[in-house]
């Protein structure tokens, strides 16, 4: 066999050896897949249909926080309607104030009334049955909250305001701002089903 004759022979060798590999290799498919998600946050606060009585605003946080003007009277209560809104969107957490700050006129206490806003009432009169309710005391110094609402998801409430000014009130009416964070314990987390191919 001439040089060319081998050379031609190693060369068809080499071609059959790389040939096998290439014929017995596994073929390998990529999925991808695109989800736009739109983010869901469990608990919601905005402000009511009467906020604008009480100049509220409404930080949502990790600790959602609102900032009330009281209006504070020689009366034995004021009452507050529909001031703050809480949607929940996902799980059933309970809510509760974690701190708060109060500067204005002495006051004796604020009950936070909490009910369902299907149980919305008109009038001058507190709903009924309110789901629950969250009382603020003002001793000397600060104030200090009590008590947890369990809401659940699906459900909008409302929460009103119950006032009781520490009488008599220096000529007769003023008004004091009221700034409360509020806790949520046991929120559940949203979850977003995995997309299937």
């Amino acid at each position: 066999m001439n040089r060319i004759g081998r050379l031609a022979l190693v060369a068809g060798i080499l071609a059959i050896a790389l040939a096998v590999p290439i014929a017995t290799a596994h073929l390998i498919f990529v999925y991808e897949a695109q989800a736009t998600v739109k983010p869901v946050t469990p608990v919601v606060f905005q402000a009511g249909p009467d906020a604008s009585a009480v100049s509220l605003t409404v930080t949502n946080s990790s600790n959602p926080q609102i900032s009330l003007t009281i209006p504070v009277t020689n009366s034995s209560e004021t009452y507050i309607y529909q001031a703050l809104e809480v949607t929940v969107n996902a799980g059933s957490p309970y809510l509760y104030v974690d701190s708060c700050s109060y500067s204005g006129p002495a006051l004796t206490s604020v009950e936070l009334i909490v009910y369902p806003a299907t149980a919305a009432t008109t009038g001058s009169s507190p709903p009924s049955s309110p789901t629950g309710t969250i009382t603020i005391k003002f001793p000397s110094t600060g104030c200090t909250p009590s008590g947890t609402v369990s809401l659940t998801a699906g459900n909008t409430y409302y929460i009103d305001f119950q006032v009781e000014p520490s009488l008599p009130i220096p000529n007769g009416a003023s008004s004091g701002t009221l700034t409360i964070y509020f806790g949520l314990s046991n929120e559940s987390e949203v979850t977003v089903p995995t997309p299937s191919p």
